[in-house]
């Protein structure tokens, strides 16, 4: 499951990228009102969801493990009627609101049609994620990787591309968006529907369990909401307190550094539905096996990214984006140090996940959240993109604390291991062996250097870990 969810994930976020790189070719500015767009939109469908998509894939794998699969389509209809009067609710405000926000909040009458195209999504992104929280719930991740992180991803670089040569520009992009929203959503409810679970053709009766998903699923609306408010209030509030053109610069540092996001992801994409399935057979030795293993993989796999990010910031902003992006290096450098403590918290959040422990979740997500907005308002008049990372990365690597903290309180199970330090010798002798190469030659450090540096660092770090 994780080698489907890497190599899908691997390609998703190369084309992700690209599609960063290729939007950034619009210009800082029209580029920062897209992200703003995208942060607002990306903001309400926290609501939207009501949380469901943690819910479902937690009740339906539990469910599995039990094979009750009345409760199973109940799960689904369940979470249908819970989401879909809130949806029309919120995509009508949006459509009415979108003046006053762009305008009163932004400064941006850009922004207006944008939201308004934008509001249109929101049924579907949350129909996708049941959809898809269901076939992960299933552990057919094949499915989930084929559409969402592949199909939709090629659809929107590649008809962007065609939009952009003709000159369309912003509304095109935003156009580009929306249809592959709609795009996705078709195509997760008929891997669903055919291959999946035909909850609308089955004839088994659903068992409801509408309360008790509501009850479990309420607290992630609010952990969603923080916790995107961790990642996107310095957009927000550069967009405020500076320019559109530094939203612009932040918002490829951003992605950039999310790339250390990709290893854990697929390691973790079926580690939750799984986890919950021992759970409901009282497997925990399994349990703590496969959190060991999990933590041990992710964090060999990702520090050599890691200090290749670091090494390398910015000629990686430069190559990819642009030589006006390259001021945003040490904005990078600090947020990744962050997001290498955050590609760790999956695990425990996960345990905490399977004993129904949400509450704490939301209550880590509200500290870390307020932490990351008190700072971001004192820094970043301040400090501009620097001060907004070092509130991102500070809010991440306390979320990583606390979440440790709680699911080893619960649990006894502590996924952070002595032999970390194999993989951190490993990566530091080919860090500085290169540093010393390029200040003893002088070396300007171009696309060729760059590729040629990161095969002997990795070269060197996978023969020192075999080692």
């Amino acid at each position: 499951g994780a080698i489907i969810v890497f190599f899908g994930l691997l390609l998703s976020k190369a084309l992700a990228y690209f599609y960063v790189a290729l939007l950034a070719r619009l210009g800082s500015s029209e580029y920062g009102t897209l992200s703003l767009a995208l942060a607002i939109i990306s903001f309400i469908s926290i609501f939207a969801i009501l949380g469901l998509r943690t819910g479902i894939i937690r009740y339906v794998s539990y469910y599995k493990g039990k094979q009750d699969y009345q409760r199973i389509k109940g799960t689904i209809l369940s979470s249908l009627r819970l989401s879909l009067p809130i949806n029309i609710i919120l995509m009508i405000s949006l459509l009415i609101f979108s003046d006053e926000i762009s305008i009163s909040i932004f400064h941006n009458t850009n922004l207006i049609p944008i939201l308004r195209l934008f509001s249109l999504t929101l049924p579907f992104i949350t129909l996708s994620d049941i959809f898809l929280g269901v076939i992960t719930g299933f552990q057919k991740i094949q499915y989930k990787v084929l559409v969402k992180d592949i199909l939709e991803n090629v659809f929107k670089l590649g008809l962007t591309f065609v939009v952009i040569y003709l000159g369309y520009n912003l509304f095109g992009v935003a156009i580009i968006y929306v249809l592959s929203i709609l795009i996705t959503t078709i195509l997760s409810y008929y891997l669903l529907q055919k291959k999946v679970f035909p909850f609308f053709k089955t004839k088994i009766i659903p068992i409801f369990i509408t309360k008790e998903l509501f009850v479990f699923s309420l607290p992630f609306i609010f952990a969603g909401v923080l916790d995107l408010v961790i990642k996107w209030t310095d957009i927000f509030m550069i967009g405020f307190f500076r320019t559109t053109s530094e939203v612009g610069i932040y918002n490829v540092v951003l992605p950039t550094a999310n790339l250390l996001i990709i290893i854990p992801t697929a390691l973790m994409a079926l580690f939750a539905p799984i986890i919950t399935e021992f759970y409901s057979k009282n497997k925990l030795k399994e349990i703590n096996n496969i959190s060991k293993i999990n933590s041990k993989w992710i964090f060999f796999l990702n520090f050599p990214i890691f200090l290749l990010l670091l090494l390398f910031s910015k000629q990686i902003l430069t190559i990819m984006f642009g030589p006006e992006y390259a001021i945003g290096n040490i904005a990078l450098i600090i947020l990744i140090i962050g997001y290498m403590f955050f590609s760790l918290v999956h695990i425990p959040n996960s345990l905490l996940i399977m004993l129904k422990k949400t509450k704490l979740v939301l209550c880590i997500s509200l500290i870390s959240a307020s932490i990351n907005i008190i700072l971001n308002y004192f820094l970043i008049p301040r400090l501009g993109i620097v001060g907004g990372a070092i509130a991102t990365s500070s809010s991440l690597i306390l979320m990583f604390v606390l979440t440790l903290i709680g699911a080893y309180n619960l649990t006894k199970i502590q996924p952070i291991k002595i032999n970390y330090l194999k993989s951190i010798v490993a990566g530091i002798i080919p860090f500085f062996v290169i540093i010393f190469i390029i200040n003893s030659f002088k070396i300007n450090i171009g696309f060729l250097f760059f590729v040629l540096f990161s095969v002997l660092f990795l070269s060197i770090y996978i023969l020192l870990v075999y080692l």
